[in-house]
Parts: structure tokens; sequence; C-alpha cells
């Protein structure tokens, strides 16, 4: 049963939410307990680059996101806990598969082509692909830098945003004991509405097969084999399916394949201990998650152990080390969902449900029908597995020491050692080996790939206070950066016998094999002032000169410097002196300008790279030679640049029990790296060169509240919301768009294009206008029909009623060319999130919502589904299909009269099974852009914290136990399994394509808390 709720437009729905945000209280006791403020949250602690500030110090723009608010949400990575609570941070995870990963921008990225996720920094050090590796319960914050004096200290790092993650450390005091566990309980969330009923999908297929000249093949599979001159075969069909499948079982396939229940458990439990001299922490994490599908799992182990510890007065010195182990199985087998999808749900006459079910027909069916792809997938995902182990560990270890009473050095390093190993076998039910027994036959694949970085970083901090008023942090830092990796891979057919899988390599056939290895390093020079005066007016001013191996000898090194200020208005004398300091506690305007940079990029594409191959010399082959790439090298080559404007509010009022914070920002990308295709005459194909540019505007609000607040009732408010807007500003010289295709004729593709003026994320295709019906054609005297003047022509060929029909696109207006319009944007207008909490006695509640407006979806999934082969099945909606053959005769009719009767609401049909639409349906259309915005109930939580006398007695400190339920409910139009989907992991330009996505389950989850 599905809880998606369709809601053609949801906009309306989004408004209440910021009454519920808005924070009213309730009574008169907020409005009268203001006289003192409240200073607890003012001094909070956010952890910028390479040390930290107090939050009423902060010039820059950082959101942040607790420990408390991590652990408020049982996750399987931190990933899933950070989605939507922080305004600017847009998490999109590329489906519902256990290890499935996510696109994650900030501010809507910095780049067209190019690497769009964040630099994360863990503890100090860079950590790629943090949040899906790091344990969340190790993580004490995460603080997203957003604006330009943020971000400007990472340089060339660091124009797509940097997501600053502290892990926990000991505490001093007793050893304390925390154990978590949950276990979670999976099931599909929705179920896309395919024809379920056996007599309809048996006439379909007929309709199908006359249309097609495939009659033959029905026959054999729906008809007993009758041969077609039988007396009566044609006008007693519909009546012999009727009398054979009116009441036959259907076999539901998604229920078969999806209709379990995926079982995940997490075990975590961390030690804390300490002293005055020496706090040490050290935790453990397993986690297990068995997907939906057969074979579909992932299994990460992590331990994690830090020390502080100060050796003298004013020495001190840390060290921390984490390991993790993760395996991925799944995927070998999944092609997306349409393999599930597109199963004939009878076998007919040819097999039983069973014989449907549990072996492989691809071979039957695909002889009927070439066009037929669909592989059993119940057979396959046994027949063909994968599996995906990647380990890594890193060291940090710093020592500081204070000196000459303000001064502080620190020299710290990390080692970040990776590997990984992919793996993948097919045995002889599989249908790579049932294509090609012969070449292919039992085969696999093998990959490995290790990679390690070492980062060494020194920094002088001078700190001091002047005449109790002038505050000055001055930071100078050196830090280099080097990374190497290396991988290898190959694969292989022909094995022998499947019994000893991949350990049968040695009797298999290499069919091919590779190896890379690369590597890179950055040097840098930082700095940066922090002043305050009167703890009103405060200034920083940051610089950083950063060296990349990534670009050519006279373009290695680049300067990127920022400046920010901030007036905190609540702490001027008059503001004080007024009653209006009772109503508004705080108040702080803030500006920050500066420029930053993005390498992320391959390596040495500033050189023209050779590649080996075969000379043959007097036609004898085996003669090594190097040849040049394709692509040739550019030493002008530099990094893109981003210019950042940041102008933001934060405001608190009644004691701070509402808090306001607004940014408006402005970054503009210059010199973006894209690739450029060169005339042939050049002996090349493409460059990469810094051409373009492009600006992301939008503002952004968090808004917290405490509702209600008693003794023992509290119910608070977390709101965020972020509106972004791209626009590329320019291309390359006299170029006005770039394309990107996505997608493929059978699985559904569409074209994004980057357009000189316009917001990234356009899709472009045909916008469908419907079917031709009966209204748009003559009868002509002879019994053949014509087009009647003014009706749009298609682009070849002579168009019959069930025909798609197209808009016209040239300039008469009556003809349909094949030129591309556009029909929708990924983008969403605004994203957010919402989160109330409640708490009673002992209880306490959750309820957090998130939701993305004004974004379209191509739904690939669905175009993958039109009809196209003979035995596949189609979506419910495809039913709906335009009627050509006539039930009394069984065959195909041209009278207009006649196929009215047959399709009495012809302008609602879809189009007919004609093969001149199984040439329409592989162009991209806006039929298949859907409005993508939704509304999720992402998560409900129940708990209940044990009362201290119960404590106190079985010898616990703390104990609470809670129940959560994930993807509660969605209200939204989409029509696919679920409407938030990634086209691609860190690229901004194809936003918002769904292409058979593994579908998103809804889980029930049982947990326990203890401390001891």
């Amino acid at each position: 049963m599905s809880l998606i709720i369709k809601q053609k437009n949801i906009k309306p729905l989004i408004a209440p939410l910021f009454l519920l945000a808005s924070g009213f209280m309730f009574g008169q006791k907020a409005a009268s307990d203001t006289a003192k403020v409240d200073t607890k949250d003012i001094e909070e602690v956010v952890v910028i680059g390479y040390g930290k500030v107090k939050k009423s110090d902060l010039t820059g723009s950082v959101a942040s996101v607790s420990a408390k608010d991590l652990a408020a949400t049982p996750a399987m990575n931190a990933l899933q806990a950070l989605q939507g609570r922080a305004a600017g941070l847009n998490i999109v995870t590329a489906g519902g598969a256990p290890g499935a990963g996510a696109n994650v921008t900030i501010r809507g990225g910095a780049s067209i082509t190019q690497g769009t996720s964040p630099l994360y920094i863990v503890d100090g050090f860079q950590l790629d692909n943090a949040l899906n590796i790091i344990n969340p319960n190790d993580i004490e914050s995460i603080d997203v830098l957003k604006g330009a004096s943020a971000i400007a200290i990472y340089g060339a790092r660091g124009s797509n945003g940097i997501i600053v993650i502290k892990t926990k450390s000991g505490k001093k005091g007793r050893t304390t004991i925390n154990y978590n566990s949950f276990m979670m309980f999976d099931m599909l969330s929705k179920k896309i509405d395919m024809i379920s009923n056996t007599e309809q999908f048996v006439k379909y297929q007929y309709e199908f097969a006359q249309l097609q000249n495939k009659m033959t093949a029905f026959s054999s599979v729906y008809d007993n084999g009758l041969p077609l001159d039988t007396p009566g075969y044609y006008p007693g069909a519909f009546n012999r399916i009727a009398n054979q499948y009116a009441s036959a079982s259907a076999l539901d396939w998604q229920d078969r394949m999806l209709g379990g229940t995926g079982l995940t458990q997490n075990q975590n439990v961390n030690i804390s201990t300490g002293n005055e001299k020496t706090q040490a922490f050290i935790s453990y994490n397993y986690n297990k998650q068995d997907g939906l599908l057969n074979n579909f799992s992932e299994t990460r182990n992590s331990l994690r152990a830090n020390i502080n510890s100060e050796l003298y007065k004013g020495v001190r010195v840390d060290f921390s080390s984490m390991f993790n182990s993760n395996s991925t199985n799944g995927g070998g087998a999944y092609s997306g969902m349409k393999k599930i999808l597109l199963q004939p749900i009878t076998g007919g006459t040819l097999f039983t449900q069973d014989q449907l079910l549990n072996s492989q027909t691809f071979p039957d069916f695909s002889s009927l029908d070439s066009g037929f792809d669909t592989e059993n997938p119940f057979v396959e995902t046994n027949a063909s597995t994968s599996n995906n182990r990647s380990r890594t560990f890193l060291a940090n270890a710093g020592l500081e020491f204070d000196f000459l009473k303000n001064f502080t050095f620190r020299v710290a390093g990390q080692y970040n050692w990776n590997n990984s190993k992919s793996t993948a076998f097919s045995d002889q039910n599989s249908r790579a080996f049932l294509t090609d027994p012969v070449n292919t036959g039992i085969n696999g694949s093998i990959g490995n790939s290790e990679s390690y970085r070492y980062q060494i970083t020194n920094t002088l901090t001078y700190n001091k206070t002047f005449a109790e008023k002038h505050k000055l942090n001055v930071l100078a830092g050196y830090e280099v950066v080097y990374s190497e990796s290396e991988n290898n891979s190959m694969r292989l057919t022909k094995f022998p016998f499947p019994n000893f899988g991949l350990d049968d390599i040695a009797n298999a056939f290499v069919q091919d094999k590779s190896t890379g290895r690369s590597s890179n390093s950055l040097l840098s020079y930082f700095g940066r002032v922090n002043y305050t005066y009167d703890d009103r007016y405060l200034l920083t001013g940051t610089i950083r000169r950063d060296g990349s191996s990534k670009f050519g000898p006279d373009n290695k090194w680049g300067v990127f410097p920022s400046v920010a200020a901030a007036w905190r208005v609540s702490q001027e004398g008059f503001w004080q002196n007024s009653k209006i300091v009772d109503f508004i506690n705080d108040l702080k305007l803030r500006f920050e300008y500066g420029i930053t940079g993005n390498n992320d990029i391959g390596n040495n594409l500033f050189v023209t790279n050779l590649s080996l191959t075969d000379y043959p010399i007097n036609n004898t082959p085996g003669n090594p030679a190097y040849v040049p790439s394709t692509n040739l090298g550019n030493p002008a080559l530099r990094w893109e640049e981003l210019k950042a404007t940041n102008v933001g509010m934060d405001l608190a009022l009644f004691n701070n029990r509402i808090k306001l914070t607004s940014e408006w920002y402005n970054n503009n990308v210059s010199g973006m790296l894209l690739q450029s295709v060169l005339p042939v005459s050049t002996g090349y194909s493409r460059q990469y060169q810094n051409i373009g540019s492009l600006r992301n505007q939008g503002l952004e609000f968090t808004l917290n509240t405490v509702n209600f607040k008693s003794e023992k009732f509290r119910w608070s408010t977390d709101f965020n919301i972020s509106f972004n807007k791209s626009k590329v500003m320019s291309l390359e010289n006299g170029q006005t768009n770039r394309t990107f295709s996505v997608g493929g004729n059978r699985t559904g593709s569409v074209t994004y294009y980057a357009t000189v003026g316009e917001q990234l994320g356009d899709m472009y295709g045909y916008v469908y206008q419907g079917v031709y019906t009966t209204e748009d054609f003559i009868q002509n005297a002879n019994g053949t029909i014509s087009l009647k003047p003014g009706v749009v022509k298609p682009a070849t060929g002579t168009p019959r009623p069930g025909d798609m029909k197209f808009a016209a696109d040239n300039e008469a207006g009556d003809q349909f060319t094949r030129k591309m319009q556009k029909i929708g944007n990924g983008t969403p207008d605004f994203i957010g999130g919402i989160s109330n909490n409640f708490s009673y006695k002992g209880f306490d509640m959750a309820v957090f919502m998130k939701f993305s407006v004004g974004n379209d979806i191509y739904n690939a999934t669905k175009h993958s589904l039109s009809p196209y082969a003979l035995n596949q099945n189609v979506p419910e909606e495809f039913g709906n299909y335009y009627r050509l053959i006539d039930p009394n005769t069984g065959l195909i009719t041209n009278n207009l009269a006649r196929l009215k009767e047959l399709n009495p609401d012809e302008n609602s049909r879809l189009w007919s099974l004609g093969t001149t639409n199984s040439q329409n349906i592989t162009y991209p259309s806006s039929y298949y852009v859907e409005d993508g915005s939704y509304l999720r109930i992402a998560q409900v939580t129940l708990g209940y914290s044990f009362a201290k006398e119960f404590l106190e007695h079985v010898k616990l400190t703390n104990a609470r136990i809670y129940f959560t339920v994930n993807n509660l409910a969605t209200i939204t139009g989409y029509s696919g399994y679920d409407p938030e989907v990634s086209a691609a992991s860190g690229v901004a330009v194809t936003p918002g394509f769904d292409s058979s996505t593994y579908p998103r389950s809804r889980s029930y989850v049982l947990g326990v808390n203890l401390t001891f």
C-alpha cells in the first residue's frame, strides 16, 4: 500500500509551513519572559577553516548542525542524517539501494561539467566522501561554510563550499560507555501501476502483434500455436482470449521482487574517559543493511580512536585514527526497474506461471521479438552478482604549544590510505551467457584501486586583547597535500565452469585489461586576521596562495583573498539603553566578499598524453608504438574562479526564543573548465579550456523557535528554506549553448541545454500534443483517409488516427520538423526542511519534513516502459491506448466512423501500437516531463527516557528507547517511484533525470540508547 499522495500543485501546501515555523508563542508567558537574554546559544562555538570562533564573533555565512540534531536521526550515514537540515545545502540521494551515493551541492555548485561536490574537512584534514564514511555517531558537529570569507581560506578547492566535520573526543571525568542500537525494517513504499489484468494484457499483446506483423509469435505464446490460416482465427480471436484469460492469474513482479522486508541492524558502542591532563575516546560501529532486492546488501565496520593530552603546561598533543571497511553487494544484475516492470504477467500457453518466474525465459521471448530486452530479474539476480569492497585507514596527529604568552604554534599531519576492489560474475543462467555463449560465455571482471594522501599543516596563531575592547586574532599557515593513486582492471570471458567463480581465472580468457596511475600535489600559504572592537564591530580578512600540480608551469599559482565585516547593532549603547532590547535581543549585520577556486579536474590535462598501440610493419603486427591521445593538452589551463558576495543578518527575539538568519548571495564563476571541440584540421578532437562563466544568486532563511516552554512540556521548531537561481553568463566564443544528452532510445533519453542567459537544468525535446484523432482526417470515397488542412503535419510520412502528435516547430506553424524545444527544468525554485520537536516529562517526539518545489523530472522510467516489444508489460495508463483493431474482425480498420466507436474518448487516449509510434516513442517528449515538487514527512520519532530513579536502580546514567518511521508519506504529483532523484553525482547540468532508479523504501525502526 502506498502512502504517496498525488497532488498536482504542491506550492499552496508549502505556505502553512511558514506559519508552523514562525514560532508564534502561546499565552502571555513568551511575551513576558524577555527580561533576561539567554546567552547560551550566542556563545556557541563554530568550527571554521584552521580554527574556531564564537558564533557571536562570526562574520561569514555558516550553517551548523549539532550532534544532538544528528543523533535524532537513526541513519545509515551522515548524508541521510543531514538532508534538509541546513539552508543552502542540497542532498539528493541516487536511489534506495544499499550503499547508494548522493549528489551534494552548496548554493547550486560552482561548475557546469566539473565536480560540484563540496570539500570535506574532518578534524582539520581533507577526507573525500566524508559524509558517507564517517560514522554519524562519532560526529560532534557539522558546519557548512558557504560565504566567501568562510571558504576563501581553502583557496583553489573552496568554490563548491566546505563541509567541516568535528568528531567527538573524550571528556574529563568518569568513564562513560554509550551503547546505541537500532533495527530497521524496510518495505516498498510505492508500486508503479502496471497492467495487472491478464485478459487486458493479452488483448494488448494481440493488438501490438497485429499492428507489428508478429501474429505468428503471438499465437505461439498465447494461442497454443494455432495456425493463422485456421478458419475464423481473426474474427474469433477476442472471444478466445476472453474465454481463456478472463479468470487467469497474473504474476505481480513488483511484489515477487520487492515485496519482502529488508532488515538493517546497527550496533554502536563508544567509550569516553579522561582526567585533567588526558582524554580518550574510542568507538566501534557495525551496520548491515539488506535491500529489498535479492543479493543487495551493504555491510560497514568502523573503528575510531581519539586521544588528547596536555604533556606540559601549554604543550598539547592529539592523535586520532579511523579504520572503515565497507562491502556492497548487488548491481551486477540490476540495470534498472524496467527489467522488473516490463516482465510479462502471464506465460500464456507457452509457460506456466512457475516457469515464467523461475526460468530464464529471455531467449524464448527475444527470439520472437528482437526488441524484447528484459531478462528474467528473478533468475538474473542470482546468475549475475557483484561486490564492491573498500577500506579506508587514516591517522591524524598534532602537536601545539603556547609561547610568548599570546602565540600558539601547531604542526599537524595526516596519512590517508584507501583500497577498493570490485568484482562481477555471470554464470550460465545470465543474459550475457545466453546472448553469446561462444565468445562471452560464463564471464566476470575484476578491478582494483589503491590510493593514499598525506597532508602536513603548520599554523601560527597570535591572540590578544588590547585595552579590553580590541581583540586581535592572527593566523598564518603553510600546508602541503600530496595524493597518489593507481588502478587496474580486467574483463574475463569463457570460464569453463561456474563452480569456482572468479577463483578460476587461470582457465578464463582475458578480453581486455587496463591500468593507470596518477598523482597530484598542492602547496599553500595562507593567513587570516580577525579583529573585534568592543564586541560591536568585527572584521575578517583572509588570503591564500595555492600552487597546484594539475596546471601548467605558468599557471600553477593563484591568490585567493577575502574580506568580511559585521556590525552587532544590538551591542550599541543607543540599543542597550532603549526598550527595544527587551524585544530584539540580538541583531547582527554581515557582509563578505572573496575569491576562491575549483581545481576538481583530472591530472595532467595541461599536456598531451601518449598511449601505447600496435604499429604493423610489413603487415606484421606486434610492434609497440606510442601515439598522441585525441585530447590536446592545454598548458594555459587554470582553475575555475569564484567571486562571491554575501550579505547576512542574524536576529534574536523574545529572550532568544525566536532566531532568524537570512542571507543573500551572488556567486560569479569565470574561467569554467569545459571540453572544447577542436577543428578536425588540428588532428585532435577536444581540449580542456577555461571558457564561459556562470552565476548563482539566492536567498536563504533559517528560523529557530521555542514555541512553548514550561516545566514539563517544550515545543521547538527548526525551519530552513533556500532559493537559488543559476544563470549561464557566457560559453565558448560564439557559442550560445552546449548540450548534454542523458539516457538512450530504449532506456529513455532527454537532452539538457546550458544556454547563455538561462539557468542550468533546461530539458529539451519535443512538445507532445496528444494523438491524431478522427476529427483530424477526411474519409475519402476509396476508403482511404487524408489529413485535414491546418492540422499539424508529422516530420515524415502520412499520419493515421492514434499516431503521436507533436507541436509544430517550423516558421509556418503547420509542421513538426524535430526541432528541439524547452520542455522542462530540473532545478527547484526552492528547497528546505522543517523539524518540530516535542518533549513532555520523559517522552520526546520529533517530526521532520523536507520539501522541494518548482523542479521538473524527466520520467525516463516511464519512457523506457513505453510500448515497443511484444510480450512486455506496460504501465496501466498505457492500457488506454488508441484502438486500431476491430474486435469483430480481429483486423485493422481505417474506417473513421468505426475508429470513433472503438475510441469514444479519443482525446484522452494515448498513442496506438502501430509501427510509426515505435519510432516516435524514442523521441524525448514533454509527455514524460512531470512536476517533481514534493513535501515529504521524512521522519517521525517517538522516544521515552527512563526516570532517574529507575536508572539508579539498574546502574545506568541514561536509557532511552524509541520508534521511528522513515519516509512516512510524500505529497507529490510525480507518478514515478520517488520524486527525489539525481541523474549524475556531482554534476549540476543534468538534474531531475529518473532512469529506473532503485525504489526508496519506507522503514520502521526500533532503537535503544544506553549510557553506563
